[in-house]
């Protein structure tokens, strides 16, 4: 009897070390994103590629290949209308339809709101 619990305390342990967390709350493990001519990742606190260019009307989509959250946001000062994506969780996705030329810089409210450029979780939409 003893060493049954002995035994299933040891693999609860096992469990518990096995599933690390990121320090920035989620956990961690490996990503599951792949970039495209319209999609970005969300990957280890940034985005990939930084930069896309898409054409007028062109939806893009923002994957969370992370274990934790991240956000999608429209910088201050973009032009055409604002977005916000709330929390995008581990996996999740969130889209947005760019329907007039210009430069969209964006940024992760988590992990970016205090280091936009040049530093911080940030991209640009360039829309030609």
């Amino acid at each position: 009897m003893r060493s049954a619990l002995w035994a299933g305390a040891v693999g609860l342990m096992v469990v518990a070390c096995g599933s690390s967390t990121s320090p920035y709350g989620g956990s961690g493990g490996t990503p599951t994103c792949t970039s495209t001519a319209t999609q970005a990742c969300m990957i280890n606190t940034s985005f990939s590629p930084t930069n896309l260019t898409v054409s007028v009307g062109t939806t893009v989509t923002w994957k969370n290949g992370d274990g934790f959250a991240h956000t999608v946001n429209s910088a201050t000062g973009s032009p055409g209308t604002a977005y916000s994506s709330g929390n995008v969780a581990a996996g999740g996705t969130f889209q947005h339809t760019f329907s007039a030329a210009g430069t969209y810089p964006y940024y992760c409210m988590i992990h970016g709101l205090d280091g936009m450029p040049p530093t911080g979780m940030h991209g640009t939409i360039t829309v030609q």
